[in-house]
């Protein structure tokens, strides 16, 4: 969906901007009553937020910055930077998380020696819990809704993390529950169960950010499709490498890809744009496209031209493109530098008889046959036109009226 026709709500600079400012509440609430409670799961569930911080913030810098065009010292842009302060945050994530650990595994195993760590449980905390749960839920609702609505992946992973936090500040409501009846040991427990929770998300953090700085090449697991649908393009000989890497939380996909030998400067451009606008139409999440191109010689070269009669070469040329009887389809070899014809056919024009639609008919027609020229006596129609002028075919007008004429004038040109 086009940023432009969403509402102030659902756009992703306000959306993260509220995220942030929520958890960032939450984080320093949270804390504090950790500290005065003295409840180890309260602290590990407030670090708990702060993985969201740091999804949020990298968003807002991701949006930022990805309105500042490359250069030539940053010639990917400044997306990295997001992924730079992700890596530092993880490892705060890490060092916090080693330390509710060694105090959770100190606290049972004192509990066992009969020293219990005792937790300050009143109704403010309670009540505080309650609401801050009520948050988190609604809060993930939006994102969902959201999510749903604009058909953002990084929205709907935002909401799906949203639910783990909910479950985590639920266990957390449990244990000071329980501690109103004096079972203080399940805080230090679900504190060491947090905790592998969040060394999960500090370590998602810590790889996929360390993959990024080291322009490492991720799993794409659509390559297989993007693959098929460069290659299905006639004008495509191969696609010789493809590589998706990620900058920040963006997908760039870089690849080389061969064509004809054929094409002219203006065509391959177009083909290109072609290109680039199928691809980001069929898979949304690729951010910018990167293709290099060069050329590679085709060896047959395939060529349909309109026919009035089936007399073999000396069939001659029609003035209609749609209500042609016949077409011949020409195969003409180039090896070393000797060109010939290596085989010819004629076919009916199984369209001619349509009263709509003809030309359009037949230019698609030619297309599945991977036809590289027409030649023509007049100028198209603006639909099959444009079928040919997308498919990169060369139409070719032609005063010659033969087809003894036009294979001579192929293999002399060529």
């Amino acid at each position: 969906m086009d940023s432009n026709t969403l509402k102030l709500y659902e756009k992703p600079v306000f959306i993260n901007s509220f995220l942030l400012c929520i958890t960032i509440g939450l984080f320093i609430v949270k804390i504090f009553f950790g500290i005065i409670t003295r409840s180890l799961a309260l602290q590990a569930d407030a670090f708990d937020n702060l993985t969201d911080i740091v999804m949020a913030l990298a968003a807002l810098i991701g949006i930022l910055y990805s309105n500042k065009k490359p250069n030539e010292k940053f010639p990917y842009g400044y997306y990295k930077i997001e992924n730079i302060i992700s890596l530092i945050v993880s490892f705060f994530i890490f060092f916090t998380a080693y330390n509710i650990i060694v105090q959770s595994i100190t606290s049972i195993l004192n509990y066992f020696k009969g020293i219990e760590r005792v937790i300050i449980v009143s109704p403010v905390i309670i009540v505080f819990l309650i609401i801050s749960l009520g948050i988190s839920f609604c809060l993930t609702l939006y994102l969902k809704l959201i999510g749903k609505r604009s058909r953002s992946p990084i929205i709907e992973s935002e909401a799906n993390e949203k639910l783990y936090d909910n479950f985590i500040s639920f266990s957390v409501i449990v244990g000071f529950i329980c501690a109103i009846f004096n079972i203080f040991l399940l805080d230090s427990i679900i504190g060491l169960i947090i905790c592998i929770f969040l060394i999960k998300g500090g370590y998602d953090i810590f790889l996929n950010s360390t993959k990024t700085l080291l322009d490492a090449v991720i799993e794409f697991d659509k390559r297989k499709e993007l693959f098929e649908l460069i290659e299905s393009y006639p004008k495509v000989k191969n696609v010789d490498s493809l590589e998706v890497r990620s900058y920040g939380r963006y997908i760039f996909a870089e690849m080389i890809v061969s064509l004809n030998k054929d094409l002219t400067l203006s065509q391959i451009q177009s083909l290109k744009n072609i290109l680039s606008n199928n691809i980001k139409n069929h898979f949304p999440h690729i951010f910018k496209l990167i293709i290099i191109t060069k050329t590679q010689e085709k060896p047959v070269i395939k060529v349909a031209v309109p026919l009035l009669e089936n007399n073999d070469l000396d069939s001659q040329i029609s003035d209609h493109f749609g209500e042609s009887p016949f077409f011949a389809i020409l195969e003409v070899q180039k090896d070393n530098n000797v060109v010939s014809l290596q085989n010819y056919n004629f076919i009916n024009n199984r369209y001619a008889n349509l009263e709509k639609r003809k030309g359009i008919n037949i230019a698609d027609w030619l297309i599945s046959e991977k036809i590289d020229k027409v030649y023509l006596k007049k100028e198209l129609k603006k639909g099959p036109k444009l079928i040919f002028e997308n498919s990169l075919v060369q139409v070719i007008i032609t005063e010659l009226t033969s087809l003894k004429e036009i294979i001579s004038w192929e293999i002399e040109n060529q």
